[in-house]
């Protein structure tokens, strides 16, 4: 699958790299928004720190993110599966969400999946990860099936993952060799007791994510066709 990643996601890397760094601005998935260096900080100011800090703004930060941030992560997977399709992609998809007339479906799915995890990971954190995996094709499912509803659709994407949870864990778990600098780094600063290097780390974090970016959600995306919608054809 990481093969095929690569090979879609040639002649669309830079691209989609571009489009990744503009989605992990808006989310505030940066990854670290002020590091310091002794006397010297490096600061990459959020939305959110461009307006007062208010109980007010709080609050509209808070609706931002349930009805605009909270489902751009579905226009989001939609992008990558283009590129997984070897279809143009375009930064559109990212809006395709908001211009569809079934808004509220993805709307209302992120939320009940938001809720299902927050419940489950009350239980312990490993339930919580494990139904993250089952719910995980849920809005690329809602995409090739405009009939489907929210809850159906979370239905469906835990059926077809049932048995290849493992299989899903150990693609993305196999990305995390791109992070052994940056968790190396950490664990120095750790130890040492030095904020400089864990700074270092914060930002090597950063780097890694954002240029191996692409090429996870690419791979999921392949997941998915060779899985799940595999299972399709297969019914």
């Amino acid at each position: 699958m990481r093969k095929t990643a690569r090979q879609r996601l040639s002649g669309v890397y830079f691209y989609s790299f571009i489009v990744w760094l503009v989605y992990m601005y808006v989310t505030n998935e940066m990854g670290f928004n002020q590091v310091g260096f002794g006397d010297y900080t490096i600061s990459i100011p959020t939305l959110a720190d461009l307006f007062p800090d208010t109980i007010l703004i709080s609050i509209v930060w808070g609706l931002i993110y349930l009805f605009i941030i909270l489902p751009l992560g579905a226009s989001m997977e939609w992008f990558f599966l283009d590129i997984a399709d070897s279809e143009k992609p375009s930064w559109r998809t990212l809006l395709s969400v908001f211009t569809n007339q079934n808004y509220m479906r993805f709307f209302v799915a992120s939320l009940l999946i938001l809720i299902f995890l927050f419940l489950w990971s009350l239980l312990l954190l490993v339930p919580g990860i494990i139904k993250s995996f089952s719910y995980s094709q849920t809005f690329r499912l809602m995409r090739e099936n405009p009939e489907m509803g929210a809850l159906e659709a979370i239905t469906e994407s835990r059926k077809r993952m049932n048995g290849i949870k493992t299989e899903l864990f150990i693609l993305q778990l196999s990305f995390i060799v791109w992070l052994i600098v940056p968790i190396i780094v950490l664990i120095t600063g750790i130890v040492m007791d030095s904020q400089a290097i864990s700074a270092t780390a914060d930002i090597l974090f950063f780097i890694v994510w954002a240029f191996i970016g692409p090429y996870f959600q690419t791979a999921n995306a392949v997941f998915y066709i060779e899985q799940i919608r595999k299972a399709d054809w297969e019914e």
